[in-house]
């Protein structure tokens, strides 16, 4: 998907519990906080690599971006506030975070090579001076809210918040309940066309290329996890069964991605990737550690490109697809030296206002990489995703 979708989809998942959870005014100003960090990146650095580089996505042709440095590519980033305004700076060092400057981004890149193919070796490194909360206020929330969901009426559902009223304007809501299991949907709407017509345009065009089911459930509990699908146009989350408080404070997440992709006459089907997830609180420190655990099976198929003429398209094409796959996959689960791809750990140090949430991310990517659903910076004025965001906030202060 476009960087948006994917960069969202986490977000996409949550968007059903934060228009019926008990209103929290410390999560609003975190939420509210990091939205904006965000879409100060996405508009600064529109159609410039640097973006790419900031979200750990260097490309081969953006190397010029970096500070070049003994053996390492570096790109540092803060962002600095002053009544309301916000200001940029760079640098080839980690800068540090104080009240002023609240949020900040570290990229060190290795280049190197993976079976003689190059490759990055990535670090990223985020701060952010923080509202107290972390992810372990946020489930009692989902808690809360999926044991109103089963016990509400539909119209209840979609009239709830100005969240729902956002979400049920762009898209057509409906919530069902079969066999004890709750069922959300959304299906895309010709409304949003009105609203967003980039964002529509882009949707359309992605839920025709892609199926996609990841399936979200805790260690020993695949029958209560959830469900995020599409059927076309049609998104939907299931929720099953579950005893009360099942999801107030799990310690290991489990998550399994199932894709079908039909683009440009290749068809590539994606079964079962891993990715777990661990919750941990020693002390004032809350502990979230995520990382590939499970490589999927994987079949390519179809006629690529074979109804376009010699330079029709404008992105890296692997000579052997197959064996890209393969590759890609064990950078992304086991790494190059085999003792681990991409991971993430995602540190919360409580101190009242001046809480500060430390974020280090590792990976490594293929320097010329596939990327068929690679689109333009072009956005709506104001984006769906901005929006988006705005309403969040407002649900989640009560408004």
């Amino acid at each position: 998907m476009n960087k948006s979708i994917s960069y969202y989809l986490p977000l996409l998942l949550l968007l059903p519990f934060f228009g019926c959870v008990k209103k929290n005014p410390h999560v609003a100003d975190y939420f509210e906080r990091y939205f904006k960090y965000q879409d100060f990146i996405q508009t600064e650095f529109k159609d410039d690599p640097v973006r790419g580089i900031l979200y750990g996505n260097p490309e081969a042709d953006s190397e010029e971006k970096f500070y070049k440095k003994d053996g390492y590519l570096a790109l540092s980033f803060r962002l600095s506030e002053n009544g309301g305004r916000f200001r940029k700076e760079l640098s080839d060092s980690p800068l540090s975070v104080f009240p002023e400057s609240p949020y900040s981004i570290f990229v060190k890149t290795e280049p190197t090579e993976f079976y003689t193919k190059p490759i990055y070796k990535i670090t990223r490194t985020v701060e952010m001076l923080s509202p107290e909360v972390s992810v372990f206020d946020v489930f009692p929330m989902i808690e809360e809210t999926i044991q109103h969901l089963r016990k509400a009426e539909p119209n209840q559902v979609s009239e709830h918040s100005s969240l729902q009223k956002f979400l049920c304007h762009q898209f057509d809501c409906e919530i069902k309940r079969e066999n004890g299991e709750l069922f959300l949907m959304y299906t895309l709407s010709e409304r949003m066309k009105e609203q967003f017509p980039i964002a529509y345009k882009k949707w359309n065009k992605r839920l025709g290329q892609v199926s996609f089911r990841f399936q979200l459930f805790q260690s020993g509990g695949f029958t209560k996890g959830w469900e995020f699908y599409n059927e076309g146009k049609k998104i939907i989350l299931g929720i099953p069964e579950s005893p009360k408080g099942y999801w107030s404070s799990p310690k290991t997440l489990h998550l399994r991605t199932y894709m079908f992709i039909n683009v440009f006459g290749l068809k590539i089907d994606i079964r079962g990737l891993g990715y777990t997830l661990k919750f941990s609180r020693a002390g004032n420190t809350d502990t979230v550690n995520g990382y590939y655990s499970k490589i999927p099976e994987t079949t390519i198929g179809g006629r690529f490109l074979s109804i376009f003429p010699p330079g029709a398209v404008n992105f890296f094409i692997p000579g052997n697809m197959d064996e890209y796959a393969e590759g890609s996959f064990k950078l992304l689960v086991e790494g190059s030296d085999g003792k681990g791809g991409t991971r993430f750990e995602n540190k919360t140090k409580r101190n009242g206002n001046k809480t500060k949430v430390l974020l280090t991310t590792e990976s490594e990517i293929f320097r010329d990489r596939f990327l068929p659903f690679k689109s333009s910076d072009e956005d709506d004025e104001p984006s769906f995703f901005t929006e988006l965001g705005k309403n969040i906030v407002l649900d989640l202060r009560g408004k």
